[in-house]
């Protein structure tokens, strides 16, 4: 047999067990996904708020629709207080049935984001490798992450504003001659949560590395223009109260053993993910490649940093687990052409510890349904209550019995009233004077050490205990005590 022929036929052999394997990939990351999903399918259709943040979205939507005031002096009564730009809140008005509050809506929509976001990955990879196989499963790999599942179901502001910048990044990338596209779209992003600004600081980077100072020049002072413009006009808007709601409800505490860990537990609950975009960029940095990818999980590490703040948690890792399905694609792309021989074994281990994970966090045990079994009768109780004047540590009972909303996050005015940053004792002095007919607690106040909550500060949980009593308690996260005045409160 000549020897062109035994070459042929050893290339070919080679082309197509490069081919099966990606195809092998494939299948098992959609099995994947359609397991996470399916499990995910009774949380997203659930009624009641799951996650604290759910009720904030669910109630600035509900503000935009009725026409209130977004951003207005937080330091009337009742307290307004909104940490996430107006387009979050938008867009989760734009799906409200009938302009009822509804988190099942909410959920949807983010269920929607998650898939345009797949799909987005999906196209810069297939733009990067040449291959939509690969594409399409580093698209389906970011839906099966354990880190990235739990936001997969909750109504957040994180993942509409992802994908306003993956949008601008896939723009960057695709089209060589229409990369200024991506500024409005980072543009977005940045008014949705303004932390996310991973995805312009690479794009931004990447321009100067690759000496198109010219362009970073304008791709720097058109999205510092825009937004400069955008900044100015709200701040017009709504009296100069916007950038206090933006940049001044965050007195919390920093840890970086917070971050650390929550870094830690992103990092290894998908190990074989994680090495292989470590690899990739380790490659792209020896042989001094300076590509876009290691660049962009390079800024979505330092953006991360936000996670140690009290409250946050792995949703402020989102933008890098994008960036990492990103640079694992790009990795096996790198590994199939260096080592094709190991293609299908590096498909074997992908797809094991991807399903291994997914079977691993289906366990009920892991479930927040669990934690809801009681939210029908906690909802139920807070509906029927004749009073009007509820102070709840979740909106969502509020917003779903139509009564108004006196505090719009606890948490931020708890923090700001800690640390001695609230001008009035306005809710103490409520509190004192009976004025609230049903306080909502997770936890029964006579039961938890004060000077530990993140919640309520030591001066609203005594003032608690003093002027109300424990009426009921329920299963339910966030609405788990219901309180009552110690004697009755004057009528509504």
């Amino acid at each position: 047999m000549p020897i062109s022929s035994i070459s042929y036929g050893s290339l070919s052999g080679r082309i197509f067990s490069l081919i099966k394997a990606e195809r092998l990939l494939l299948v098992c990351l959609v099995m994947g996904a359609f397991l996470v999903i399916s499990r995910s399918a009774p949380l997203i259709v659930s009624p009641y708020q799951i996650d604290y943040g759910e009720g904030l979205m669910l109630d600035g939507a509900m503000r935009i629709l009725h026409s209130q005031p977004l951003y207005p002096d937080p330091f009337n009564f009742p307290i307004v207080l909104h940490v996430y730009g107006p387009l979050a809140y938008a867009a989760t008005a734009s799906v409200l049935p009938g302009g009822a509050a509804s988190f099942p809506a909410g959920r949807l929509l983010i269920l929607l984001c998650s898939f345009v976001l797949s799909s987005l990955i999906g196209a810069i990879l297939r733009r990067l490798t040449g291959s939509w196989w690969l594409g399409l499963s580093f698209g389906f790999l970011l839906l099966t992450l354990p880190a990235f599942r739990f936001w997969l179901y909750l109504l957040r502001a994180d993942l509409i504003g992802i994908v306003f910048s993956t949008m601008g990044i896939a723009l960057y990338l695709v089209s060589e001659k229409r990369w200024y596209w991506s500024i409005p779209f980072f543009g977005l992003a940045l008014f949705s949560k303004y932390s996310l600004l991973a995805g312009p600081a690479a794009v931004f980077a990447h321009l100067i590395l690759k000496r198109r100072f010219t362009h970073g020049a304008v791709f720097g002072v058109g999205l510092g223009a825009t937004a400069s413009l955008a900044f100015m006009l709200l701040e017009i808007r709504t009296g100069g109260w916007f950038a206090f709601h933006m940049f001044s409800t965050h007195p919390d505490r920093y840890s970086l053993i917070q971050f650390l860990a929550l870094g830690a537990l992103v990092w290894a609950s998908a190990p074989v993910v994680t090495a292989l975009a470590a690899w990739y960029v380790a490659m792209d940095l020896w042989g001094r490649g300076r590509s876009f990818a290691p660049i962009y999980l390079a800024t979505s590490t330092l953006t991360s940093f936000t996670a140690g703040k009290l409250g946050s948690t792995t949703n402020h890792f989102i933008e890098w687990m994008v960036a990492c399905c990103i640079c694992a694609g790009l990795g096996y792309s790198s590994w199939q052409a260096k080592y094709p021989a190991k293609a299908l074994p590096m498909t074997i281990l992908i797809s094991a510890s991807v399903l291994v994970g997914v079977f691993v966090q289906d366990r009920p045990s892991l479930q927040p349904s669990r934690e809801l079994v009681g939210c029908a009768g906690a909802y139920h109780y807070v509906t029927d209550i004749s009073s009007s004047r509820v102070l709840s540590e979740s909106l969502g009972p509020l917003l779903l019995a139509g009564k108004p909303i006196l505090v719009s996050d606890p948490f931020v005015y708890g923090q700001l009233v800690k640390h001695g940053l609230w001008p009035e004792r306005q809710v103490e002095e409520l509190l004192n004077k009976r004025y609230f007919g049903l306080i909502v607690m997770s936890h029964d106040p006579f039961q938890i050490d004060a000077r530990h909550s993140d919640v309520w500060p030591e001066s609203l949980v005594n003032a608690i205990t003093r002027n109300y009593r424990t009426a009921d308690r329920f299963t339910c996260r966030d609405a788990g005590v219901m309180l009552e005045p110690a004697v009755p409160s004057p009528a509504d």
